[in-house]
C-alpha cells in the first residue's frame, strides 16, 4: 500500500509526497495597485510550500479577460502569480492553477449561444498556456460545487441539444475540444487535472464522465462534490465523509491518480486515506490554512496546530481571525 510521505509521477512529474493543498480561496486578500494577486498570495504560497505540501493547487482563478490582461490576469497580477510559481519550485513543490469559467454567471448552459461558448473556450484555453508560461506545472479545471462548467457537466442543467448537451462526451466537450492545442502548446510534463463531483446527477454518470476524462488525456481528477454535496450514506467501515467517499468511488474506476477531500484535520486522516487506497493524493483545505506547515507535521510525526473546524471559517471573511493561527502565533 501507498504511504503518505511517497512521491507520485504524474506525466514525468514527481509529485515530492502525496499532500495536496486545495485551492482555498483568501477572501480578504488584497494584491496592490488594484491588481487581483499580490504580495499576500505570494507570501501564503511560499509559505505552503515551505511548509512541505507535495503538490500546491493555487485559488480558483476565473480566465475572463486573459487574451486582453485584465480581470485576474492583469500585468501586476502575472508577475505575482510568476513569482508564487518561482516559490512554489524553488522549495521543491509541485504547483498548478485552478481555472475557473463565469463566477458570477448563473445562467443555465442552455442560455449560452456558440459564440459565447467560443469565447469561453478560448480563455480556457489560453489560461492553461499562460499558467505554463508564469511557471506552474499544470492547471485544474473546475468543473464542480455548481459553477458554469459544472453546470455545463451535470446532465439534469444542461438541456442543450447541440454539441455541447445531451451525451456525456457532449457535456464535457468544452475541455476535450482545446486539450489538444494545450498540449501542442506546453511541456509533455504539464498536468491537466479537472475539479469534479460523483453526482451528475448521478453515480453512474460521475464515473462515465470520470472514464471519459481520462480516455480524452486528463491527468488527475480532484473529487469533490458537483451541484449539490453528497449526504450518504458510507459503507459500514468506511471512515471518513460522503465527500470523501465519492473520490473512493471514482478511483476504483479510473486508472488515473485522484485527489481526495473533505475534512482532513489529523494527520491519522492524511495517512489513512491514502494508505487504505481510498485516494493517490489527499486534499488538504483549512487545516493548511490553519498551520502552513501541516505537511511537514505529517511527514514527520510532529504535532499538528489543528484546525478547529469552525462552522464559519473566519478565511472566507478574515484571515486575520482564525482562531487555530492566533493560537499558534500567541
Amino acid at each position: 500500500m501507498p504511504h503518505v510521505s511517497d512521491p507520485l509521477v504524474i506525466r514525468g512529474q514527481r509529485i515530492r509526497n502525496r499532500i495536496a493543498m486545495l485551492p482555498m480561496v483568501a477572501f480578504s486578500f488584497r494584491g496592490e495597485g488594484g491588481n487581483y494577486y499580490g504580495e499576500q498570495h505570494v507570501a501564503h504560497y511560499a509559505a505552503a510550500a515551505e511548509g512541505g505540501a507535495g503538490l500546491i493547487i493555487l485559488q480558483s482563478t476565473s480566465v475572463a479577460g486573459v487574451g486582453r490582461d485584465q480581470g485576474m490576469w492583469t500585468p501586476g497580477s502575472q508577475a505575482a502569480l510568476r513569482r508564487i510559481a518561482a516559490a512554489i519550485r524553488a522549495q521543491g513543490a509541485t504547483g498548478m492553477m485552478q481555472l475557473s469559467a463565469a463566477w458570477n454567471d448563473e445562467r443555465s448552459p442552455d442560455a449560452w449561444s456558440g459564440a459565447e461558448i467560443a469565447v469561453l473556450q478560448e480563455e480556457l484555453r489560453l489560461a492553461a498556456i499562460r499558467a505554463c508560461e508564469l511557471g506552474f506545472h499544470g492547471v485544474e479545471y473546475h468543473f464542480a460545487h455548481g459553477f458554469t462548467l459544472c453546470r455545463f457537466l451535470d446532465a439534469d442543467r444542461n438541456r442543450r441539444t447541440d454539441a455541447y448537451g445531451g451525451a456525456p462526451e457532449n457535456r464535457i466537450r468544452l475541455l476535450t475540444e482545446i486539450l489538444p492545442d494545450i498540449r501542442r502548446n506546453t511541456p509533455a510534463t504539464f498536468i491537466v487535472s479537472a475539479r469534479m463531483g460523483e453526482f451528475t446527477p448521478t453515480s453512474a454518470d460521475g464515473v462515465g464522465l470520470a472514464r471519459l476524462l481520462e480516455r480524452a488525456g486528463a491527468d488527475l481528477l480532484n473529487v469533490s462534490f458537483g451541484m449539490r454535496m453528497p449526504e450518504g450514506p458510507v459503507p459500514e467501515g468506511f471512515a471518513f465523509s460522503p465527500v470523501t467517499h465519492s473520490a473512493a468511488v471514482i478511483k476504483r474506476n479510473v486508472g488515473i491518480p485522484v485527489i481526495g477531500l473533505y475534512g482532513i484535520r489529523t494527520a491519522e486522516q492524511a495517512a489513512l486515506l491514502v494508505e487504505q487506497d481510498h485516494a493517490d493524493l489527499v486534499g488538504v483545505g483549512r487545516a493548511m490554512l490553519a498551520d502552513p506547515r501541516f505537511p511537514r507535521h505529517v511527514l514527520y510525526g510532529e504535532p499538528v496546530n489543528a484546525c478547529l473546524g469552525c462552522k464559519r471559517c473566519s478565511w472566507f471573511t478574515d484571515h486575520t481571525k482564525c482562531p487555530a493561527r492566533k493560537a499558534a502565533q500567541a
